[in-house]
C-alpha cells in the first residue's frame, strides 16, 4: 500500500454536530384524516378523469371555442361543449333525446 491509502484507512470521519431540535409549524394526527369534519355544509364531489381525445375542426371554431372560455373563465374546451351541448340537448323532444341516448351507449361501446 501506498502511503496515501494508507493515510485514508486511518481517518476517522468527522463527528455529527447536532443543533437545536427543529420543531414542524403545524402537525396532525392520522385520525383526522380517515375521519370527516362535522362542520362541513356539503361534500366535497371529485371529478371523474375521463379520457381525452382530439377532434378535427377548423380553426375558425378553434378560435371561437378558446375565447369562449376565456370569456366565461372557464378552465377548458371541454367545459363550453358541456354547456353547450347540455343546452342544445334540452331542446329536443322526448324521442331525440331517447334516440340520443341510444347513440351515446352505442359510441361508448365502440370504444
Amino acid at each position: 500500500m501506498s502511503e496515501n491509502e494508507n493515510n485514508l484507512l486511518k481517518k476517522r470521519p468527522k463527528k455529527i454536530e447536532r443543533n437545536q431540535q427543529i420543531e414542524p409549524t403545524s402537525s396532525f394526527s392520522r385520525n383526522s384524516i380517515f375521519t370527516t369534519s362535522e362542520g362541513t355544509d356539503s361534500p366535497k364531489v371529485e371529478k371523474k378523469v375521463e379520457k381525452t381525445t382530439t377532434t378535427r375542426l377548423s380553426f375558425r371554431n378553434k378560435d371561437r371555442l378558446n375565447a369562449l372560455v376565456n370569456i366565461k373563465g372557464l378552465v377548458s374546451v371541454d367545459e363550453v361543449l358541456d354547456v353547450l351541448l347540455d343546452e342544445h340537448e334540452a331542446t329536443l323532444t322526448p324521442d331525440e333525446r331517447r334516440e340520443l341516448r341510444t347513440m351515446v351507449s352505442i359510441y361508448e361501446k365502440k370504444r
